[in-house]
């Protein structure tokens, strides 16, 4: 190695060992700046109310053929899975279910049962204002469980009972949408008005009923305040550096 080459990586040497001076120089600081960091997440992970999670799961049969479905299927209706679903064996019918459960009008139904129940309560109305924002997860959503094809129902509220009523009015309306939309298929397959009253074109069955975890899936309490130190601790260690440079720079013009 020759003689410049012994210098540069002496000059490495000596900047590493700086950054440790200026590590250990500005170490209250490092130690304010993540004492504070994690004075605010645990204060956010704590004082943040706890949001329980009530679920539910649905199946739905269809009797009548795919292509009877295609023709009357949704047009926003973006969700394909291809999964057999009773006779007919088509993804259609979880898209179909899903186009009516996902939907805001749906979800104004649902909220509408709960206004009777519970009457115009603040929850009620902050969730009267999501829907009103295009925000209909809020209240809940459905989504397909890929392996089996089942439909799960999802609500996440500061209260137990009211997400779990969220989901069986939620199951009731949804009864009533595919009695409806039976009828809808079975005029358009049929000129019979006794085979049309009588014929059940969609059939649910409720394989979960609505049912809460005992513990709130949200706040996540413990990774709220280890992002809060890790982040606080690296704040902390560049607020150092930045300080350091400033106190370079000003000793520079001072001279």
């Amino acid at each position: 190695m020759n003689e410049q080459g012994r210098k540069e990586q002496y000059s490495d040497e000596i900047d590493l060992y700086e950054l440790l001076l200026v590590l250990k120089k500005r170490l209250k600081l490092i130690v304010a700046v993540s004492f504070i960091g994690l004075l605010i997440g645990g204060l956010v992970a704590f004082l943040s109310p706890d949001i329980y999670q009530a679920r539910a799961t649905l199946w739905v049969d269809s009797l009548i053929g795919q292509s009877v479905i295609e023709r009357f299927k949704t047009s926003d209706s973006k969700t394909s899975f291809i999964i057999p679903l009773g006779q007919t064996k088509s993804p259609e019918v979880n898209n179909l279910s899903l186009s009516i459960l996902n939907s805001l009008e749906f979800k104004k139904k649902v909220l509408d049962r709960l206004i009777k129940q519970y009457g115009e309560k603040e929850n009620i109305l902050n969730l009267t204002k999501s829907i009103n924002k295009g925000q209909g997860d809020i209240v809940f959503k459905a989504e397909i469980d890929k392996k089996t094809g089942s439909i799960n129902l999802i609500s996440e509220q500061k209260d137990k009972k009211f997400a779990e009523d969220i989901l069986r009015y939620a199951i009731d309306e949804f009864e009533k949408e595919l009695g409806k939309t039976s009828q809808t298929y079975a005029e358009a397959i049929s000129t019979q008005k006794e085979k049309i009253k009588n014929n059940k074109n969609f059939i649910l069955s409720v394989i979960e009923q609505p049912t809460s975890l005992d513990s709130p899936v949200k706040p996540k309490r413990k990774l709220i305040i280890a992002v809060a130190g890790i982040s606080a601790l690296f704040s902390g260690i560049f607020l150092a550096f930045v300080a350091e440079w400033w106190n370079n720079v000003r000793a520079r013009r001072k001279n």
